[in-house]
């Protein structure tokens, strides 16, 4: 068994904290600065994201586009493009979980993988 306790890893201020890691299952914590988020991608599984505090808002690749608060949680399926947000004045922190390891494919809109070294010109 693993714990960890959010108050504490939100006092940390740190933009990406990685939580609990297996070779099928990644959790995580994004702490994201008014303005900051993502940029469009997405990953080869599922995932979700339990929105912590905050507010901001989630885009899809067609311009799709939802408001986001504390309390909620977003589901988004394998391969389906997204980016995050944050629109508030507060910080947005999101609690995430995706089924693979840590290091699994960032898929840009323009098809290439954020990870890989060609990805970044």
């Amino acid at each position: 068994m693993n714990f960890a306790n959010l108050d504490e890893m939100m006092a940390k201020k740190e933009r990406k904290i990685d939580l609990f890691g297996t070779d099928n299952f990644r959790c995580w914590m994004l702490n994201f600065v008014p303005g900051d988020g993502t940029d469009m991608h997405y990953h080869a599984n599922p995932e979700s994201f339990f929105v912590v505090s905050g507010n901001g808002v989630v885009k899809g690749l067609k311009d799709e586009e939802r408001a986001i608060k504390k309390n909620e949680i977003v589901f988004l399926a394998a391969k389906d493009y997204y980016q995050l947000t944050n629109t508030g004045t507060e910080p947005l922190v999101l609690l995430g979980n995706r089924s693979e390891a840590f290091g699994g494919p960032h898929i840009l809109a323009d098809g290439r993988d954020r990870k890989k070294p060609e990805a970044n010109p």
